[in-house]
């Protein structure tokens, strides 16, 4: 069995990385814990217990995991302490609006201490930049091509990833941003949307 955790409430694009690493993990039992809504924390250990892999899903912000994340991976520590066997090995797909996947290095590095204190074989990470390049792209760059480009880059990524799930394989992190699309192009679109956003927010609160 394999066991995603993720949190809808700081970031919706969680199911979709979830979703796309359950197309290439056929024939294995999938269950999903949104560690903000948990009302029965017996069988979210059930679940550890049984799982051969543990997959966070997490965005990240500032070059860290949210408070939020960290405690549930607190409590999950204090179980070890109280006798709990986790044998499962665990993964993480760290995603960042910014450009560089390697801006998820230092919350890749929270969780492998983090394995460490808890006993838990680390699998391998994978960090991914400019995961809003689908959502910025129409309007800042040319045509459906560019778009489809990254969308097949990250695909791959997240297919090998997938392998090492499944195959519970320890393997080496993988960071990438995206293809054909400058940092600057990318940043500047994102701040525009950022702003608009923004802009549109305050209009509906006058």
């Amino acid at each position: 069995m394999i066991l995603f955790f993720y949190n809808a409430a700081l970031h919706n694009s969680s199911s979709m990385y979830i979703n796309k690493l359950s197309r290439y993990l056929t024939n294995e039992e999938i269950k999903t814990v949104d560690i903000d809504n948990i009302d029965d924390w017996n069988t979210v250990l059930r679940y550890l217990e049984e799982a051969s892999a543990i997959v966070l899903v997490s965005n990240v912000v500032m070059n860290s995991l949210s408070a939020h994340v960290i405690s549930f991976l607190e409590k999950i520590e204090d179980a070890v302490r109280c006798g709990e066997s986790i044998p499962g090995r665990f993964y993480a797909l760290l995603y960042t609006d910014l450009y560089e996947g390697e801006q998820t290095i230092l919350a890749m590095g929270i969780l492998k201490n983090f394995c460490l204190r808890a006993n838990i074989l680390w699998g391998r990470g994978l960090g991914i930049g400019g995961s809003r390049i689908d959502r910025i792209s129409q309007r800042l760059f040319f045509g459906r091509r560019l778009i489809d480009l990254n969308m097949e880059y990250f695909e791959i990524s997240i297919r090998e990833q997938a392998v090492h799930i499944r195959e519970h394989m320890y393997g080496v992190e993988d960071y990438i941003c995206p293809v054909g699309v400058t940092r600057s192009g990318y940043m500047r679109r994102l701040n525009h949307e950022i702003r608009k956003k923004h802009r549109v927010n305050v209009a509906q609160n006058l």
